[in-house]
């Protein structure tokens, strides 16, 4: 039903006619016409081809609407913002010289307690 909404809005539907039109002219002069395998397509046969090729490659991105796509790139993002977030907790943990398995909690304490534990430097300079 989304991919039927998404044709008929924003222009679809002539891009949709625009394209079964140019499949119609590739099959009768590519297939058809060169290469003899199979019979011309008619401007409706050429039509559902598109569509239904349109429904078999919708998931990756042909087709789809502006929604699964977005909600796809969320999805890529959080994963990134997982992994992002793993090698920061990982370099922190190095260099807290803390648990591999350690919590958010218990690294925060940590940090803080080597902070407490580090030499000041004067705000002129080493002293």
């Amino acid at each position: 039903m989304r991919l039927i909404i998404g044709l008929v809005t924003g222009g679809g539907i002539a891009a949709f006619f625009f394209f079964s039109w140019v499949i119609q002219m590739l099959w009768n002069s590519i297939v058809y016409g060169h290469l003899g395998l199979f019979k011309p397509l008619s401007y409706l046969q050429a039509a559902g081809l598109w569509f239904l090729v349109s429904l078999l490659f919708a998931w990756v991105g042909i087709g789809a609407s502006r929604y699964v796509l977005l909600r796809r790139r969320v999805r890529d993002l959080e994963e990134i913002g997982r992994k992002v977030e793993s090698r920061i907790k990982q370099a922190l943990i190095r260099w807290a010289e803390g648990e591999a398995d350690a919590e958010w909690e218990e690294l925060g304490k940590k940090l803080e307690e080597n902070q407490a534990q580090a030499p000041r430097l004067a705000p002129g300079g080493l002293t």
